[in-house]
């Protein structure tokens, strides 16, 4: 069964503020051996064929309040080796002068084919009118916009920005605009993140972050909204790609549910061939 992991992380070493750092040599103490100076597209792309992922989005971060600084420009360039790696570019309307003109240059000149938006790593609202003019170009290009929904352990983090119901104005507003609740709002959101996929059709759900084995009580429903979910991992911040793919295999949903996860749902949003 193929598999599209719709949030990888890459860095450079020191990208990545200490707290981070020391969060993935706990979780996964093999990654630092694997990429001790910066993670490489060639080296991705090894690690995915180790693990049986065919394709993955690799996200940039913009966060230097909280988690650090992956650039555009680095993603781009790092996914450059090869069609299986897909950039997302961080927009921060804290840092950002003109949002809106770097998600054109992402877009444009950098050749990224979503965005990565961090409200609570960047302390804004999800609505602040500096961001409606990306949302626009987002929708107008039918790109789209993953959200880091959810609770997160490191300092700087501000979680009151990270509910899942402050993307409801959004969702209403621009019905044609690809929304993706990352996290799934985990673990405080799940009631909430539910109750966006049924009040709007432009929102999905990617399950990183979230055990695999805890997706049927988290999500009642998703069986039958299996066309609404889409496989993650946040790796680094899991030592096994394989693994979190074998859990959800193992999950008891059926075969089509599982294999829209895993794969289609994610190859339909990004509109790739093959879906």
């Amino acid at each position: 069964m193929p598999v599209l992991d719709i949030h990888v992380h890459v860095c450079k070493r020191y990208d990545w503020q200490p707290a981070v750092r020391e969060y993935i040599d706990r979780l996964n103490p093999d990654f630092y051996k694997l990429f001790p100076e910066q993670v490489t597209g060639e080296g991705l792309i090894d690690y995915l064929d180790e693990h049986g992922v065919d394709r993955a989005v690799i996200l940039a971060e913009h966060s230097p309040r909280a988690t650090g600084i992956v650039s555009n420009d680095f993603v781009s360039e790092l996914c450059k080796v090869s069609d299986r790696l897909i950039p997302f570019a961080a927009i921060d309307p804290e840092e950002d002068v003109d949002p809106a003109a770097e998600t054109e240059r992402c877009l444009g000149e950098l050749g990224c084919r979503g965005l990565k938006i961090m409200p609570s790593y960047c302390w804004f609202e999800p609505d602040d009118p500096r961001m409606m003019p990306v949302y626009e170009i987002a929708r107008d290009r039918s790109i789209p916009v993953m959200f880091h929904m959810g609770t997160s352990v490191f300092p700087g983090t501000r979680i009151k920005y990270a509910d899942p119901l402050l993307l409801d104005d959004i969702a209403d507003e621009f019905p044609d605009l690809t929304i993706v609740i990352c996290h799934g709002g985990r673990p405080f959101w799940y009631r909430q993140t539910e109750w966006m996929l049924i009040r709007h059709r432009n929102v999905l759900v990617d399950i990183a972050g979230i055990p695999p084995k805890h997706l049927p009580s988290a999500f009642p429903k998703l069986e039958a909204m299996s066309d609404r979910f889409l496989f993650g991992t946040d790796w680094p911040g899991v030592r096994s790609i394989s693994r979190q793919v074998k859990s959800v295999e193992s999950l008891p949903f059926n075969r089509s549910a599982i294999e829209n996860i895993l794969w289609n749902n994610a190859m339909r949003l990004l509109r790739l061939n093959g879906s």
